[in-house]
């Protein structure tokens, strides 16, 4: 009697629920798919209209000091993106062989001559000889004039041994997203990715537990994070995906899915490999594989790509029947998120070197060179008890960067460049006296008529003793003559 009852209950269940057909759940996995795929196209969309920010500028003249207790960080940014909403940046910095990381999100504009689109951090550190570091851009895509919530562009901690999963401090956080929009087990909290030299390691964390696959009858959930190749010509998304439903074939992948950006709709998807790690373990679904599986592919496209990065996003799916009627939907989809593959290290230090010292017209240069690429945190030049700041024409210090400081006429003087660890000196001798004010013939601290006059007494007293003033060769041409007159008046008039 019991076997007869426990027979009926199930006959019970099964007429009461639908398992789907073969048919239907070919669709309802088609229609997965699709979602995340248009999610994905959408992010290299946007990553695309982004180009001239992150390709070129966002992330570009990256540099520091040398290691430092005072650890100073520069990056370039365009006009558009420090101008733009909810714009942030933090400069992430270990001293500990990224054992532990320590941000400073106080990075502002420079904003001194030479440095005008350079942004700036100063991080106190326990110091050492070693560092890591990292930085990390944010802008709201809405004050850009697109829509898909707050962008994050940002380097990682390298895993070096290939840790899986990585532990936290090998993370960085790539995309976020607002809580509360579904159930907590498909939530997106963020999006969080670093690489070693050969592998990519993803993890999407949820609001609450991973992985719930869904019922035997469905729906089903699909929990993914695409994988994009802005460059790419063809528009395919490639992605990390956890479920286990359908006939069989619904399971964890690296799936391939190709599409018509025309017609908005996919032509079909296929299992690029199974050989990648992932865990389902607490509140994340973590996936990694060989980069090469993925970059190897003929449709990824040129890799390293323009940036060597990829641009990420995370979905949650939910596919299944409604009625007789096939029922998907995106659960919850993070905010963009680009991981550029690359980290900044230093662990050891040679001192800057000064070359190429040139005067001309009142004019000094050098050319700062440091191996390192650290920035030159002194750049100074002393003239007698005076100090005047160079000015960098660029900032690649490796390859050389000619410094300039205008208004000096004459003398010995020194010039004084620091990596913020060691200091480089040269002394010039320019010719001639030296002059603390240009254009200030009397000495009296101002440039006036009074210099003008004083200088065309000098010009006219042919048999003076001395008919050369520092002050008044204002063009540093080694005369004073009607030229540095001139020099002078324009100087007063502004």
């Amino acid at each position: 009697m019991k076997n007869y009852l426990l027979l009926l209950l199930t006959c019970l269940i099964f007429a009461n629920n639908q398992h789907p057909t073969q048919e239907q759940a070919d669709e309802m996995l088609n229609g997965a798919m699709q979602l995340i795929w248009q999610e994905a196209m959408k992010a290299k969309n946007i990553t695309n209209q982004l180009t001239p920010q992150i390709r070129e500028e966002l992330l570009d003249n990256l540099c520091s000091s040398a290691p430092n207790i005072q650890f100073i960080t520069h990056a370039d940014l365009s006009d558009s993106l420090a101008s733009a909403g909810n714009t942030s940046a933090s400069v992430f910095v270990s001293t500990n062989n990224q054992s532990s990381w320590i941000e400073n999100s106080d990075v502002t504009p420079v904003d001194l001559p030479g440095y005008e689109t350079t942004w700036g951090a100063t991080t106190e550190t326990n110091g050492g000889n070693e560092v890591f570091w990292y930085l990390k851009g944010s802008v709201d895509s809405g004050s850009l004039g697109l829509d898909f919530g707050q962008i994050t562009v940002s380097q990682s901690p390298y895993n070096p041994s290939n840790t899986f999963p990585p532990s936290s401090n090998l993370y960085a956080t790539v995309a976020t997203d607002a809580t509360g929009e579904t159930g907590s087990g498909q939530d997106i909290v963020n999006l969080q990715a670093t690489y070693s030299d050969n592998k990519l390691f993803t993890a999407m964390n949820l609001n609450g537990s991973c992985c719930n696959e869904g019922s035997f009858f469905g729906p089903w959930n699909l929990y993914s994070v695409a994988i994009v190749n802005p460059d790419a010509e063809n528009p395919v998304a490639y992605a990390y995906a956890y479920g286990n439903g359908g006939l069989g074939q619904l399971y964890p992948a690296i799936y391939k899915i190709d599409g018509d950006l025309t017609t908005g709709e996919i032509g079909g998807f296929e299992v690029l490999s199974e050989d990648f790690d992932y865990s389902t373990s607490g509140n994340a679904f973590s996936a990694s594989s060989l980069l090469n599986i993925i970059t190897n592919d003929s449709d990824w496209g040129t890799w390293p790509n323009s940036f060597n990065g990829v641009a990420l996003v995370g979905t949650t799916v939910s596919a299944g029947l409604s009625g007789l009627d096939i029922a998907t939907e995106i659960l919850d989809t993070s905010d963009l998120g680009v991981l550029v593959l690359s980290t900044q290290t230093q662990n050891s230090n040679t001192a800057p070197v000064l070359t190429d010292a040139t005067f001309d017209n009142g004019e000094l240069s050098v050319v700062y060179t440091d191996a390192e690429n650290n920035l030159a945190v002194q750049r100074e030049v002393y003239i007698d008890d005076m100090v005047m700041l160079m000015t960098p024409d660029s900032h690649t210090y490796s390859e050389g960067v000619v410094f300039r400081a205008s208004g000096i006429s004459g003398g010995t003087v020194t010039l004084s460049f620091s990596d913020g660890a060691l200091t480089t000196t040269l002394d010039v001798d320019l010719g001639g006296g030296a002059c603390a004010l240009l254009g200030d013939a009397n000495g009296d601290g101002n440039v006036n008529v009074l210099d003008i006059v004083l200088t065309t007494n000098l010009i006219l007293c042919s048999d003076c003793p001395d008919d050369y003033n520092a002050c008044s060769d204002f063009n540093g041409d080694m005369v004073v003559n009607v030229l540095d007159i001139v020099a002078i008046v324009n100087a007063i008039l502004g």
